[in-house]
């Protein structure tokens, strides 16, 4: 089973620049993108492999943002295991800690991901077994 990379962001230079560091971490080497939350709902929705996903979710993006995409996992449990990492600008600690009250959200970080960043997620309990 792999585990599928999914990018959630509006912004192209940070979608540009996340593939980049991804691939240069050994994080992934081709992740998928969605430019809003209904979008990576939909896309998740139609994997046929029911191959897990890592995903990589911005909170401010338009359609619906990373908190409605949240709720629309946790109203969706036939979907695969979804591991879902907090990549923001905000630095508002309530948003941190509204986070913890999803399941599906094992990590919080801010934008733009960096190698250190990426090494880190790599040894997220949930899914550090991949990258073994």
């Amino acid at each position: 089973m792999e585990l599928q990379v999914l990018i959630v962001d509006d912004s192209d230079i940070v979608v540009f620049l996340h593939t980049e560091i991804l691939a240069l971490s050994g994080l992934s080497e081709n992740p998928l993108s969605a430019i809003n939350g209904q979008m990576a709902l939909q896309m998740l929705s139609e994997n046929k492999k029911n191959d897990p996903y890592l995903i990589l979710l911005d909170i401010n993006m338009p359609v619906m943002d990373g908190w409605g995409f949240l709720e629309g996992l946790q109203n969706q449990p036939d979907l695969p295991p979804v591991y879902v990492v907090m990549v923001t600008s905000s630095i508002d600690m309530r948003d941190k800690q509204k986070a913890t009250k999803y399941p599906h959200v094992i990590g919080f970080f801010e934008k733009p991901l960096s190698m250190e960043d990426c090494k880190n997620v790599r040894g997220l309990k949930p899914i550090k077994a991949f990258f073994e």
